[in-house]
């Protein structure tokens, strides 16, 4: 997660493209992490300071735990914990989860609840809450180690709020932010599991959501029934009467069963029943970011081999959840495209192929949590420095003889 103010997917975007030139990129990369990073940090922990009595300008000076508020039954908050822990993925010494330095694996416990708030500020485009007293609720903004990273940190003043009578909830946060369209990834996994406590609420709750949602986020919402129930949403201030504050379930594809079991519950049953595709395929990732050079080289390998190519936009949502719970072998470059495992079968075997330059370690505990037989193959693309991506075939070929797979 980026420490700057800018929006996380430019910093890392702009990065990327860096990567090309290493003699730019490895001093860039020092200055971003050491020397701009502490001056923007500083900024703000100074601008804390100077506006700490203020309610009318700067950012919140202090943070506010609503789970442990709860805990010790504390009584001027209303609310409900559904679980404190979600436990934790094996993880062994050549695990992703380990290798790839993200600590994914090492972010429980994480806890499940919600709670009751009147006349609640959300600010910024993470839509955060604001407590009285400017405490910024922690769980609002992914956890106390987190909270001064989020955009709801880090303002100097907010614009006048607009009120919103009767009860809301809200799917909105730092990685499904307000502005642009939430990438497919956090959209499963950080958003939609937020609505699984809301059968707790009263039935007339709305649901604040981003401003600009792609048709199939819209999808999502109109299987479970909730678009009639969804406002997209736009404002960096709002103030809203009845508020029913359901976090996080955890961060970024972080280990995450909850949200699993919840996704699989609430899709499955949805699937496309007139939609039947191959059993075993290359899903065949058609986004700019990370993509691969001889994409058509290797699916004519997949499709030489016997196996379908399945591009991901070919489909909708409701058939690619059809997809993945039909399917005996699955293969794929890693990306929020992999997100879908958590609608497999158990026993489908999985090969995924992990560029050494991105090692994100999400797969492997999808892969536990829904038993697959899954294997991971790290393919060279020139480490951190990675800016081309090309995969051999026959580096497919060898994985798939190791991971015992004959085509």
């Amino acid at each position: 997660m980026s420490h700057s103010n800018l929006p996380p997917r430019l910093i890392d975007t702009l990065g990327y493209r860096l990567r090309r030139w290493p003699m730019i990129h490895r001093p860039a990369k020092w200055l971003r992490r050491t020397l701009w990073t502490s001056l923007i940090d500083g900024f703000w922990e100074f601008t804390r300071g100077v506006f700490i009595n203020s309610q009318r300008f700067g950012p919140p000076a202090k943070a506010f735990s609503i789970f442990q508020a709860l805990r010790c039954g504390w009584p001027n908050i209303n609310g409900r914990i559904v679980l404190q822990d979600q436990g934790a993925p094996i993880v062994t010494g050549d695990s992703l989860l380990a290798r790839s330095g993200l600590n994914q694996h090492a972010e429980q416990p994480w806890p499940i609840f919600w709670s009751e708030h009147s006349n609640a500020r959300l600010v910024t485009e993470s839509l955060a809450y604001l407590m009285p007293g400017k405490a910024l609720c922690v769980e609002s903004a992914y956890g106390d180690k987190r909270w001064r990273w989020d955009t709801a940190s880090r303002f100097l003043r907010l614009p006048k709020p607009v009120r919103l009578p009767g009860n809301w909830t809200s799917i909105v946060s730092l990685w499904v932010p307000t502005r642009g369209v939430p990438v497919y990834g956090h959209w499963l996994h950080d958003a939609l599991p937020r609505l699984a406590l809301l059968s707790e609420f009263p039935p007339d709750t709305q649901i604040l959501v981003p401003a600009n949602l792609a048709p199939y986020q819209w999808e999502t919402l109109d299987l479970l029934g909730l678009r009639h129930r969804c406002r997209p949403t736009a404002e960096l201030h709002l103030e809203i009467e009845h508020y029913f504050f359901s976090p996080p379930t955890s961060m970024i594809t972080c280990y995450n069963p909850y949200a699993v079991s919840f996704l699989r519950a609430a899709f499955l049953p949805k699937r496309d029943p007139n939609y039947s595709g191959p059993r075993k395929f290359y899903f065949h990732r058609t986004v700019k970011r990370r993509a691969v050079e001889n994409a058509d080289e290797l699916c004519d390998f997949f499709l030489a081999q016997g196996w379908a190519v399945v591009k991901d936009i070919e489909l909708t949502f409701a058939q690619t959840v059809a997809l993945f719970s039909q399917a005996e072998a699955i293969c794929s470059t890693l990306g929020s495209n992999m997100c879908n495992l958590i609608f497999s079968p158990p026993g489908c075997t999985v090969m995924q192929l992990v560029l050494d330059g991105w090692p994100d370690g999400f797969v492997d505990w999808i892969a536990q949590v829904t038993r697959l037989n899954y294997h991971s193959r790290l393919v060279p693309c020139g480490g951190k420095y990675m800016h081309r991506i090309v995969i051999d075939p026959n580096t497919v070929k060898e994985f798939f003889g190791t991971a015992g797979v004959a085509f």
